[in-house]
């Protein structure tokens, strides 16, 4: 055996019905291959209250419920399986047998109230031929699942369900070798679809199902048939359904509810009435008429086959009003006089071999004139990139051709050939990039409300921008006194330069300062180029460092730190110019350089000196290196020389600006021999040497 039921429950059910499996008495009897779709709720009657039926050990059962009815035909065993909606739902189930009835239920013989997320396992739950316990729970005590039952024939067993934790229904399905009682079939029905030929023709007519009995039933007796409203009616057996019956919504489903006369086993099926063809659509888009003018002829047969697929097949008639035409009066010509205001008129449609519905087709026509638009200036543009081809924006030209026209309600599109306007193919794009030059532009506008179009072309030019062949940047001496010349090519219409200067004449200017000057070139066609000629600035040199390194023995040298904006070359003691502002192998004394803008901008000159001392002197009186001195040291007032013999002892102090040492001390002549001194100068380190004296 094996048979399965699908349980619905709903426990905030809102339908009011006399039966509910809620109570032990009206417990759903468990048939063969049934399906049910029961809406119980609560608890109903408490039958532990009675003093035959002892509350089960393992759960009080005090919450929404539902009781089934066991009624075992043949000798066997008896086994089920419950399953959630919901997973982890927490069912649980007492079973009660086998009784006479509700008033003596007894002990439960099998109990269950495991608490599946608390176990471990599905919320499945039921009586099995694996288990060998008879109750398990509360909590995470077992599995879900006890031992099956052993049944003998006519015994009557009772099982309740009820949800502990969690929400939704459960199905159930039914095992073992014992058998339950036959169930019904309910076999399908068509979906019934009927014509409203009569009346009102408001979708709405009276039926009479007992002609589909026999389709139901196929052959089975002892059985009750019944049509209902709704799947709850049909489940619990009220509110049938009596002929002549008028639908109450279209289209409507029926529920087909058969039940055995020796049994309460039921089975349910279903089938939709619907009034009238739901594949027509009698509601046909007006038919607007392109013309200039204010009136225009109109036959509905020249349009018929394009609204009614095959209409030579039908009885075709033509109304001024709806009801004329829903009760075939007054028929008119399919020959119309349409005027710019919309003529409603109906069509009835008639089957003559009656096998689909009369209906109506609601249709209008008035004549729609084009749109008024002006044809655009054609457009004269100039090149932006000396290519002859250009990217135009064309929607800038719809204020133009709609000349006035609500842009909202009317749709301008472009196109690049007059076949492609026809064929409605190939719409550029706002951004339009030309191909050819000159080359023209076809535009269609249409009003979007009934589709009536207008016709315009333009034509676009691209036109040369002047030439300007670019130049390198030059160099100007800042403030000079003869001003530079900087031009462009003459022979264009005008220049105007960002100096201010401008004239048809004016294709050069002079400046005598550095930085960019611009200036704008229209030709005869009214396009302008621009071109920037940068002007760097130079000028005479600044001398911010001479630093040389001195007491070298001839050796000494000198780089000179300049800044300004100019190109430097350096000279000293009137020598050849070099780029490198470095130089060596300059003797004591003084020096001239000369540093030159290479680009003219001027020369400064400027006299420095480089100390060093003699290597000996001989103070004999002869005119000829007679003193010890040190060329240059006027430079530096501050500095202090101190001479001492091979003992170091102190012979003499020389000023800056004293002729030198004489080679005496206190005024006696010192002998031929070696002497040394020390230079201290401000910023200088302190220099320290020897000479010989030589007599």
């Amino acid at each position: 055996m094996k048979n399965a039921f699908i349980i619905f429950l709903f426990f905030y059910s809102v339908i009011g019905y006399s039966q509910n499996p809620n109570d032990c008495t009206d417990a759903i009897l468990l048939c063969g291959d049934t399906s049910f779709g029961i809406s119980p709720s609560g608890i109903g009657v408490n039958e532990f209250a009675q003093t035959g039926n002892p509350v089960p050990t393992c759960f009080s059962f005090q919450t929404n419920q539902a009781w089934f009815r066991v009624e075992i035909q043949t000798t066997g065993t008896f086994s089920f399986a419950l399953t959630p909606d919901t997973a982890q739902a927490d069912y649980d189930f007492a079973v009660f047998g086998p009784v006479v009835d509700c008033d003596n239920l007894g002990a439960a013989i099998r109990c269950s109230s495991t608490n599946p997320r608390d176990a471990g396992v599905t919320g499945e739950t039921g009586l099995n031929s694996i288990e060998t316990d008879f109750t398990e729970g509360p909590g995470a005590n077992g599995n879900g699942f006890l031992q099956e039952l052993t049944v003998n024939a006519g015994e009557v067993y009772y099982v309740i369900v009820a949800l502990a934790v969690g929400t939704g229904g459960f199905s159930i399905s039914t095992g073992g070798t014992a058998d339950l009682p036959p169930a019904p079939v309910a076999n399908p029905l068509m979906d019934l679809e009927v014509c409203d030929n009569a009346g009102a023709q408001d979708g709405f007519r009276e039926f009479d199902f007992s002609s589909l009995n026999s389709d139901v039933l196929l052959g089975q007796t002892n059985t009750t048939l019944t049509y209902h409203e709704s799947l709850n009616d049909a489940n619990i057996g009220i509110n049938a359904i009596t002929f002549p019956y008028t639908n109450i919504s279209n289209p409507q489903d029926i529920y087909v509810r058969v039940i055995r006369n020796d049994s309460d086993c039921t089975d349910f099926t279903d089938f939709t009435i619907l009034v009238d063809d739901p594949n027509i659509d009698t509601d046909i888009d007006p038919f607007i008429i392109c013309s200039d003018n204010t009136t225009e002829p109109f036959d509905y047969n020249t349009v018929i086959d394009s609204i009614l697929p095959n209409a030579s097949s039908f009885n075709v008639t033509y109304h001024l009003t709806q009801i004329d035409a829903q009760d075939g009066l007054n028929p008119q010509s399919s020959m119309v006089t349409a005027t710019t205001t919309e003529e409603f008129y109906f069509i009835r449609v008639v089957d003559p071999t009656g096998i689909s519905c009369d209906y109506v087709l609601n249709t209008s026509v008035f004549v729609a004139n084009p749109p008024a638009i002006a044809t655009p200036v054609d457009l004269f543009l100039c090149d932006d990139d000396f290519d002859g081809f250009l990217n135009v924006a064309l929607t800038d030209q719809n204020n133009e051709i709609l000349n006035g026209l609500d842009p909202l309600l009317h749709q301008v599109t472009f196109y690049e050939s007059a076949a492609d306007r026809t064929a409605g193919q190939n719409v550029l794009s706002n951004s339009f990039t030309t191909t050819q030059n000159p080359q023209r532009i076809y535009v269609r506008v249409t009003e979007t409300s009934t589709s009536c179009f207008n016709d315009v072309d333009y034509q676009i030019t691209v036109r040369p921008r002047p030439v300007l062949q670019s130049q390198d940047d030059i160099i100007v001496c800042v403030d000079a006194v003869v001003p530079t010349t900087i031009s462009v090519a003459a022979g264009f219409d005008f220049y105007e330069w960002n100096t201010g200067e401008m004239g048809a004449t004016t294709n050069s200017i002079n400046i005598n300062q550095p930085g960019d000057y611009t200036v704008t070139v229209t030709n005869n066609f009214g396009c302008e180029s621009s071109l920037t000629i940068t002007a760097l600035p130079s000028d005479v040199a600044t001398i911010d460092e001479i630093i040389t390194q001195d007491f070298r023995s001839g050796d000494n040298t000198a780089q000179f730190i300049v800044s300004g904006p100019g190109d430097y070359e350096f000279s000293v003691d009137n020598g050849p110019f070099q780029d490198s502002n470095f130089f060596n192998g300059l003797y004591k004394g003084f020096h001239t350089v000369r540093i030159r803008d290479k680009n003219g901008c001027g020369t400064i000159t400027e006299e420095f000196a480089v100390l060093d001392y003699q290597r000996f002197f001989t103070p004999n009186g002869d005119g000829f290196h007679d003193f010890w001195t040190l060329d240059g040291l006027t430079d530096y007032p501050n500095a202090i020389v101190f001479i001492y013999d091979r003992y170091g002892k102190l012979l003499h102090q020389m000023a800056p600006d004293g002729i030198g040492w004489d080679g005496t001390f206190i005024n006696a002549p010192m002998p031929s021999s070696t002497y040394w001194f020390t230079i201290k100068i401000d910023g200088k380190p302190l220099v320290k040497g020897y000479f010989a004296l030589k007599r």
